[in-house]
């Protein structure tokens, strides 16, 4: 495959064991805005699944397969073991016609592995093993000869990801960014300046401002989040609210999509499906966010109705329709 690109996604890729439960207990915490619900079950209890499945996922990996199923040409960035797991994750991608040539394999560390307890129809709460993904590595000289129109930065656990970020901004491409707690939790000023898109969920949102903001009863406030958010020099915001649907800003107006009722499977990488096909939409249509919007909801509500996070991935002529 030629190197010139669509889009290079970065990040996780990882073999995730789905279990469904209608045991514990969900607790709400309504004080503390970072952390509403807790789930929760009782000590030295046993806990039994009514349902289990393994699928591949991983942010960078679910978001790859989306942008190749919507017409794009991808590449992935990530890091596996020299497994089974990792074999497996390999073989699936080439499959769906994704280049795999980035992906770095860890001769030491085990492919990540995800253990996602699925509550009820309440949501989920994922166990991750970061495994080899952990030792994720990249140089200038590497990043230097990707040649890419865009960049998809899904969140980075590796104790190199600010070295890796410092060296994917120096490139001529756009970007967007779905950050992770490790980097939202931080001071990413310099490389939200320039992040053409940047996609959060609320929670995600209250996190990135809670320091500057934490008596701030406007915390809840989807306006407030925008103004505060775009002063770090973001073009285009979008924000997810889950089963209310989501909001996006270009610094000029906010717009709303709602999210239809559907019957929710399971809600696994749902945020993955939602910012893949958003900033598929910006890549051919730049501007539009009402579009993006779309097409946004338009996966996820496809995703969440399947078991796994790259099952209910739609393609173009799906997303049209």
């Amino acid at each position: 495959m030629s190197n010139n690109y669509d889009i290079v996604t970065i990040g996780s890729a990882t073999r995730d064991l789905i279990a469904f439960t209608n045991e514990g207990l969900l607790i709400k915490n309504p004080n503390d805005p970072l952390r509403q619900k807790l789930l929760a079950f009782e000590i030295g209890a046993k806990i039994y699944f009514n349902k289990i499945y393994s699928t591949n996922g991983g942010g960078a990996a679910n978001a790859v397969v989306s942008f190749s199923k919507l017409g794009l040409k991808p590449a992935l960035i990530s890091r596996i073991g020299n497994d089974n797991y990792g074999q497996e994750i390999i073989s699936s991608l080439k499959n769906r016609k994704i280049d795999t040539k980035f992906i770095q394999k860890d001769k030491k560390e085990k492919t990540a592995f995800s253990f996602i307890l699925t509550f009820g129809k309440i949501g989920h709460t994922i166990f991750s093993y970061r495994g080899a993904l952990n030792n994720l590595k990249l140089d200038k000289k590497q990043i230097k000869k990707i040649k890419t129109k865009w960049f998809y930065i899904s969140p980075l656990t590796c104790p190199d990801w600010k070295k890796i970020l410092n060296y994917l901004f120096t490139k001529k491409a756009k970007f967007s960014w779905n950050p992770g707690l490790n980097q939202i939790r931080v001071n990413i000023k310099k490389y939200l300046k320039k992040t053409d898109i940047l996609i959060l969920n609320d929670d995600e949102a209250r996190e990135l401002i809670y320091p500057l903001a934490r008596k701030n009863k406007k915390l809840f406030d989807i306006k407030y989040l925008f103004r505060e958010i775009h002063k770090f020099g973001v073009k285009n915001i979008a924000i997810t609210c889950g089963a209310k649907g989501a909001y996006a800003s270009d610094g000029k107006k906010i717009y709303y999509q709602k999210a239809p009722k559907v019957k929710l499977i399971n809600s696994t990488g749902a945020g993955d499906a939602f910012a893949s096909a958003f900033t598929a939409s910006l890549f051919y249509k730049a501007n539009n966010l009402k579009r993006a919007l779309s097409w946004g909801i338009k996966n996820s509500s496809s995703v969440i109705r399947k078991i796994g996070a790259q099952n209910g991935l739609l393609n173009l002529k799906q997303i049209y329709d």
